[in-house]
C-alpha cells in the first residue's frame, strides 16, 4: 500500500526539543501543509493527536471529505525533562551534555532523562503501521505526524538503523512516500518512493 508520512509543518521553534509539547503551527507552517498536500488524494488521513499535526489534518479532512483518524501511536517521542527546551541550552549543561551526544549518536542505547526510549516509539509506530497494512484498500493513506515518528517508521520499514537516519534530513513539512506490504511470511517491506522537501 502507499503511504505518505507527511511531517508537520513549521512551529517557529526550530532547535527546541518539542515532543509531548506542543506549540501551534506558524502561519508558514499551515502554508507548507498547504503546499505539500496540494493536488493530491487520499482515501484516510491519519494524524497524531498532537496540536501542530491534527489542526492541519482536520482541516484538510474536511476540505476533502476524508476520513480522518487520530492515532496516538504516531505522537513525538517524550523527550522527558528536555522536552520542550532548545538543545543549544541542553548541550551547556555539564551533565547532560555528554548524554545528549550520546542520544543522538545511538539513540537505540541512550533515552532523554525520564523520557521514552526509542525502543517504546518503535513499537508504538509498529503497531500503527500494522493497522494501517491491515487495510490494503485504504490505500494511499496519509499521515500527518513528526521527525521521529518518521524515522522509527523508516527503520521498520526499511530496515535502516536508527543511528544512521540522522543524515536524512527531515525538516517541518517533509513529505515521504513509501510502498509498504508484507510478504508471504507476514514481515514487512517497504521501498522508498519519494521525499519532497518543504
Amino acid at each position: 500500500m502507499r503511504i505518505d508520512l507527511l511531517r508537520h509543518g513549521d512551529t517557529g521553534r526550530d532547535g527546541y526539543l518539542d515532543g509531548r509539547t506542543d506549540p501551534p503551527l506558524s502561519q508558514t507552517g499551515s502554508q507548507q501543509f498547504a503546499t505539500q498536500t496540494k493536488y493530491r488524494d487520499w482515501k484516510l488521513i491519519v494524524s497524531s493527536p498532537l496540536v501542530r499535526a491534527r489542526s492541519a489534518a482536520e482541516k484538510h479532512s474536511r476540505r476533502m471529505a476524508t476520513p480522518l483518524q487520530i492515532d496516538p501511536d504516531w505522537r513525538e517521542l517524550d523527550f522527558g525533562r528536555w522536552d520542550g527546551r532548545e538543545r543549544r541550552e541542553i548541550a551547556t549543561e555539564p551533565g547532560d551534555a555528554a548524554l545528549l551526544e550520546a542520544f543522538y549518536a545511538d539513540p537505540a542505547a541512550f533515552t532523554a532523562p525520564e523520557g521514552e526510549s526509542w525502543t517504546s516509539l518503535q513499537h508504538r509506530v509498529g503497531r500503527a503501521l500494522d493497522r494501517l497494512t491491515a487495510n490494503p484498500e485504504l490505500s494511499p493513506v496519509l499521515v500527518v505526524t513528526h521527525g521521529g515518528a518518521i524515522r522509527a517508521a523508516l527503520s521498520l520499514v526499511l530496515g535502516w538503523p536508527l543511528r544512521s537516519l540522522w543524515s536524512l534530513r527531515i525538516k517541518p513539512a517533509t513529505r515521504i512516500t513509501l510502498e509498504i506490504g508484507r510478504g508471504e511470511d507476514g514481515a514487512l517491506w517497504g521501498e522508498l518512493v519519494e521525499i519532497i522537501q518543504p
